[in-house]
C-alpha cells in the first residue's frame, strides 16, 4: 500500500490553501490504484466545532506518521510541528523502515540570489539538513519537482 504523508505548516491562509492543493495533487496521482491512501491534515476529519487539544492533534497525525510509507514535508518556514514530524520519520529510517521522504525547501530567496541547495546561508537549520543530507535524501525547491519525482518512482514501482 502507498500511504501518503503530507506534512506543512497549516498557519495562515496560505499555508492552508497551499496544503488543499498539494492534497489534491497528491490524490489525482492515485487515482485508480486501489491501495492508495493520502493523509493530508488539513483535509483530515476533526471535530471543529470545539477547541482541538494538542493531544487529539497529536495522535491524529502520529498515527498517520506510524503508518506512512511516503513522506511529503515543507520545510522553510522552519514550522516546529513539521521538523518534529520531519524527524520522526527519520528515526523510522534509522529503525531500518523503507520509506521515501520529499523534503522540500519553497524559499523563494534561494532563486533569487542564485543559491542552491540547502547548505546556504539562508537559515536553515544544521541538524535538519545535515539529517537529510546524512540519508542521502534529496531536496527539492518546491512541492511540483517533489510531485514529479514521487510519479516517476510510483511508475517504476508499479511496472516491477
Amino acid at each position: 500500500m502507498i500511504y501518503i504523508y503530507n506534512a506543512g505548516p497549516l498557519f495562515s491562509e496560505a499555508d492552508q490553501k497551499q496544503r488543499m492543493i498539494e492534497g489534491i495533487l497528491l490524490r489525482e496521482v492515485g487515482l485508480g490504484l486501489v491501495d492508495y491512501f493520502v493523509a493530508n491534515p488539513i483535509d483530515l476529519p476533526l471535530d471543529q466545532s470545539k477547541p482541538l487539544s494538542s493531544q487529539t492533534i497529536f495522535e491524529m497525525d502520529n498515527s498517520h506518521i506510524q503508518n506512512a510509507n511516503v513522506f511529503f514535508f515543507e520545510l522553510a518556514t522552519g514550522d516546529t510541528g513539521t521538523m518534529v514530524e520531519l524527524g520522526m520519520a527519520i528515526q523510522r529510517l534509522i529503525n531500518g523502515e523503507k520509506i521515501e521522504i520529499y523534503p522540500i525547501f519553497s524559499d523563494l530567496r534561494l532563486v533569487r540570489n542564485s543559491a542552491s541547495g540547502i547548505e546556504c546561508p539562508v537559515g536553515f537549520n544544521s541538524f535538519v539538513t545535515g539529517s537529510l543530507t546524512f540519508h542521502q535524501i534529496p531536496t527539492y525547491p518546491d512541492f511540483n519537482s517533489a510531485l514529479q519525482v514521487f510519479k516517476r518512482s510510483l511508475a517504476a514501482s508499479i511496472k516491477h
